[in-house]
């Protein structure tokens, strides 16, 4: 079963305090040289964050008693590590784990956007875990040494330990593991939908959405559609088009920080368009099929002071028509159809609306 605990960088920097005059004490016996390989994967929104070279010069500046040298993963003794940093409001979260043969992982969250001092509380959660450094009591270190170095005690009070030994005698207690957030969301909305090219006239509607993402950033999303169209009018008569529509669509998230983001889908459109015939001498209304495939981007904002549970956004999709109809009438003599309703090949799909729910990870 692996360790896991979550630190701050409060608790992290006031256990390197603590630790500094023990690693001292001991650097005799921590002369042998340490294999070290880290690996560190920064989710999108993380750039800003230090790498694995900055980790590693903090580790050499944080513990100069110590000697470090960069192993390869498969080299016997190496401490192995990977970290995880991710963007999770306020800031980011570093998650470190110790690979075999070690074992261990320290959770760090830092609430700074631009990760200063990341580098330095993932260096000593490293050492932490890798070479653990134990409180050195003094009465047992006075017991191994010769017993003609010790002093006669007997008629002189026991000196009071100092504080600095009281500190080192007392146990730190570390903070409980941080929650990990879950590794899916989903949320639902609703938009006000605006199309040129989704009907033959401009239309107007309304759509409903559910969707589910994974942190990473990869996502579902189902949308149902509805929408009215301003009438075609000729040859004295009319054909009013609505739609009931579905759309689904495979879409990736991009964060550009801990409240806002990009979404990117292809959505694949499908429903039934009926026509309203009306002012000619032998109106035939009918449902008719809607094929549609919609490439869209939108952005994404949290609402201040919601942002993690409501979102405001905006999309706009390129709409293009895989099944265009168009809808015609004979004229009175015979003489031929008119065309009254053409039949769209390309089109264009706006939509502002409210997400509850999913949050931007």
């Amino acid at each position: 079963m692996r360790r896991r605990e979550g630190l701050t960088f409060s608790a992290l920097f006031g256990l390197a305090l603590l630790a500094a005059p023990v690693a001292r004490a001991e650097s005799s016996s921590a002369s042998a040289p340490v294999e070290v390989v880290i690996e560190i994967e920064q989710a999108p929104g993380s750039e800003a964050c230090p790498d694995k070279e900055a980790v590693f010069r903090s580790i050499q500046h944080l513990f100069p008693e110590r000697t470090f040298r960069r192993g390869s993963a498969g080299s016997k003794g190496t401490a192995h590590a990977r970290v995880t940093i991710r963007p999770l409001a306020p800031g980011h979260q570093a998650i470190l784990t110790l690979l075999p043969p070690g074992h261990g992982e320290r959770v760090i969250q830092a609430e700074d956007e631009a990760c200063r001092g990341l580098a330095d509380a993932l260096a000593l959660a490293f050492m932490m875990l890798v070479a653990p450094i134990e409180p050195v009591d003094p009465v047992a270190a006075a017991e191994t040494k010769p017993a003609a170095t010790l002093p006669d005690t007997s008629a002189t009070p026991e000196p009071k330990p100092s504080a600095r030994q009281e500190s080192a005698r007392t146990p730190v207690r570390t903070p409980e593991s941080a929650p990990r957030p879950p590794a899916y969301r989903a949320g639902f909305g609703a938009s006000f939908v605006v199309g040129l090219g989704l009907l033959s006239e401009p239309a107007l509607g309304a759509a409903g959405e559910i969707e589910l993402f994974h942190r990473r950033g990869w996502g579902l999303s189902v949308q149902g559609l509805r929408l009215w169209s301003q009438p075609a009018e000729a040859e004295g008569g009319s054909v009013t088009l609505t739609l009931w529509g579905l759309l689904l669509a495979p879409c990736y998230r991009l964060p550009l920080g801990a409240r806002a983001g990009l979404d990117a889908c292809l959505r694949f459109g499908m429903g039934s368009q009926h026509a309203s015939v009306q002012g000619f001498l032998a109106p035939e209304s009918g449902n008719f099929p809607w094929l549609v495939l919609v490439p869209s981007v939108g952005y994404r904002q949290g609402l201040p002071g919601l942002g993690d549970v409501l979102s405001g956004f905006v999309r706009v999709g390129l709409v293009g028509q895989l099944n265009p109809q168009s809808f015609s009438v004979r004229r009175a003599d015979g003489s031929g159809n008119v065309e009254i309703a053409s039949a769209p090949t390309l089109g264009v799909m706006t939509e502002i609306g409210l997400m509850f729910g999913s949050g931007l990870f």
